[in-house]
């Protein structure tokens, strides 16, 4: 009777744990970059993202990032962004597991920073003095991504993403990033 009692837990207890396994995770790490075009296309970008997505179901996944931007080529000697946004994703044609293409939109709000010359100074043909002025803004806005991501191994996928994000206060960052995931 105890033989056969514990024979009983031990299988029920492999079965659970057997069971645990299958189960899918629903969320996944994401880190990219890439370049965008920030500000009408005044900078040129360098940017970094960190995203984490939570698959709802076949169809949807919801996504919250942050970006970081920097550059130093465009319009002012030096531009930084950071940004947050928060997107809903929809897979037309089913996320299959072996590859996922995804469209989407959310909200994004960002904090820009931009530093010009105002003033230079000049000795015997040097530059001695250079006095600079940093302008700061942030605003609202929406996004629409397009997405395509291809899955390496069970845990780990690649991809690709293009994006445009239109601020309420009339700036405008649009880029593509590469992208590198794991399964959590």
């Amino acid at each position: 009777m105890r033989t056969k009692t514990i024979l009983l837990i031990t299988a029920i207890l492999f079965s659970l744990t057997a069971k645990g396994q299958e189960k899918v995770g629903k969320l996944d790490f994401r880190i990219g970059c890439g370049v965008s075009l920030l500000g009408s296309g005044d900078m040129t970008t360098f940017v970094y993202e960190n995203e984490l997505n939570y698959k709802i179901n076949n169809y949807l996944t919801s996504a919250v990032s942050i970006n970081l931007g920097r550059s130093n080529y465009g319009a002012y000697e030096n531009s930084a962004f950071t940004q947050g946004n928060l997107n809903i994703l929809l897979s037309p044609f089913k996320n299959n597991k072996k590859s996922d293409f995804r469209i989407g939109t959310g909200l994004t709000y960002y904090t820009v920073s931009d530093a010009y010359i105002t003033s230079s100074s000049y000795r015997n043909g040097q530059v001695v003095d250079v006095v600079y002025n940093i302008e700061s803004r942030n605003s609202y806005g929406i996004n629409v991504v397009i997405e395509n991501t291809s899955r390496i191994s069970d845990k780990l996928f690649w991809g690709a993403k293009l994006y445009s994000q239109p601020y309420f206060n009339g700036d405008i960052n649009t880029g593509i990033l590469l992208k590198l995931g794991m399964k959590i």
